[in-house]
């Protein structure tokens, strides 16, 4: 069993005020949404605070430059609202890496056709491997009944 506790592991490697910044997260991102006009607030996430950078994403380079625009001013109201002095920094993601909780969805593949399935069965009676050969078959039979 280890000497050092995985709690006392995790503090030495996080960052000072880790505790305050991690609360303050999603308090900003409510911020954004709340007070960035439409359709900018749902285009928008907190990527990072730092002691040094509070980083911004938007789904768009325009949306981007649109914030950058305006950054002295969200800025402002940042330092008013929650008592921070980092500088403000705005990225462009993409909308699949922008949203965690979304989802992709993959598509179906295309239905293999009754000739491939046929090539792959005349394929597997020519295969010595036996292994091989029964994979081919039950592999051209599962093809059968999708």
């Amino acid at each position: 069993m280890a000497s050092t506790r995985l709690d006392q592991l995790c503090r030495s490697v996080l960052p000072p005020g880790f505790k305050k910044i991690s609360q303050l997260g999603p308090r900003i991102q409510s911020f954004l949404e709340q007070n960035l006009p439409q359709p900018i607030n749902q285009n928008v996430t907190l990527l990072s605070i730092t002691e040094e950078h509070i980083v911004i994403a938007a789904n768009s380079p325009v949306m981007a430059n649109y914030l950058r625009l305006h950054a002295a001013e969200i800025q402002q109201q940042l330092r008013e609202t929650f008592n921070l002095d980092q500088e403000v920094k705005f990225r462009s993601l993409p909308e699949s890496l922008l949203h965690v909780g979304s989802q992709y969805k993959i598509p179906q593949p295309d239905p293999v056709s009754a000739k491939s399935i046929d090539a792959i069965e005349r394929s597997a009676n020519w295969i010595e491997d036996e292994d091989l050969k029964s994979a081919l078959l039950s592999l051209a039979q599962s093809l059968k009944k999708a």
